[in-house]
């Protein structure tokens, strides 16, 4: 009978030693994007409400592909993998646990808001902006993010990482914007020669070659001429 006193006592004992419950912050985590990581912290409490800091938290997660959890003690690191929801949470000895949800969204789809666009090649070089929207894996409108353009011929047109075209030389090609990895349908891209006759590359005619070896024999003459008047 004593024994089973001693038992007793030892398990009251350590049910008043066992944390009560388990405070995460912060209370949610939301990612707009793979491979993104934010900190969680835990605070074991006793059912008195003291923290009890000694007792260190087994991190999980109830989906890897959408959240994954690391950490020593009670600090984690909780990283984005994809889209969708998942529940990251601590278990401490004695049964205490807590929870934190968290949202995942990633960008799926990317539109130019136009099927074709004309720039021009001017005397000082500007870039024509471009109306790129892009979409989460809701459907809903994604803002705050810069898109990457690109031209299928860099020697007509070239992107940049502001959403903007550049001309390069008369012609035609297409364009495409890039979104955290999603891209656009490409659009038809114009590029007309608008400068003027100043920055204007003059045309070639004839052989050039011809004009600098005339140049050069009347250069030859003159310094020879030179030569000869001298004492």
């Amino acid at each position: 009978m004593r024994a089973l006193s001693a038992a007793a006592l030892a398990a009251a004992l350590l049910a008043c030693d066992s944390p009560a419950r388990v405070e995460l912050s912060p209370g949610s985590l939301r990612f707009f994007g793979r491979g993104q990581s934010l900190k969680v912290h835990a605070t074991p409490l006793a059912k008195n409400g003291k923290p009890m800091p000694e007792r260190a938290c087994r991190w999980s997660t109830s989906d890897a592909k959408v959240a994954t959890v690391a950490g020593p003690g009670n600090d984690a690191t909780v990283s984005s993998a994809g889209p969708g929801g998942a529940t990251i949470r601590c278990a401490l000895e004695g049964g205490a646990t807590g929870e934190v949800p968290v949202s995942v969204r990633v960008v799926s789809r990317v539109e130019i808001r136009a099927a074709r666009v004309e720039l021009k090649v001017l005397d000082e070089a500007a870039p024509v902006a471009l109306d790129v929207q892009a979409f989460d894996d809701t459907g809903a409108a994604v803002a705050g993010r810069a898109p990457t353009t690109r031209c299928a011929s860099e020697d007509v047109c070239r992107g940049d990482g502001r959403g903007q075209l550049w001309a390069v030389a008369a012609g035609d090609t297409t364009a495409t914007a890039e979104v955290e990895g999603a891209r656009s349908a490409p659009i038809a891209v114009h590029v007309v020669d608008a400068r003027t006759a100043k920055t204007r590359p003059q045309r070639v005619t004839g052989n050039p070659m011809l004009e600098i070896e005339k140049l050069v024999r009347e250069r030859d003459a003159a310094e020879a001429r030179k030569r000869a008047k001298a004492p």
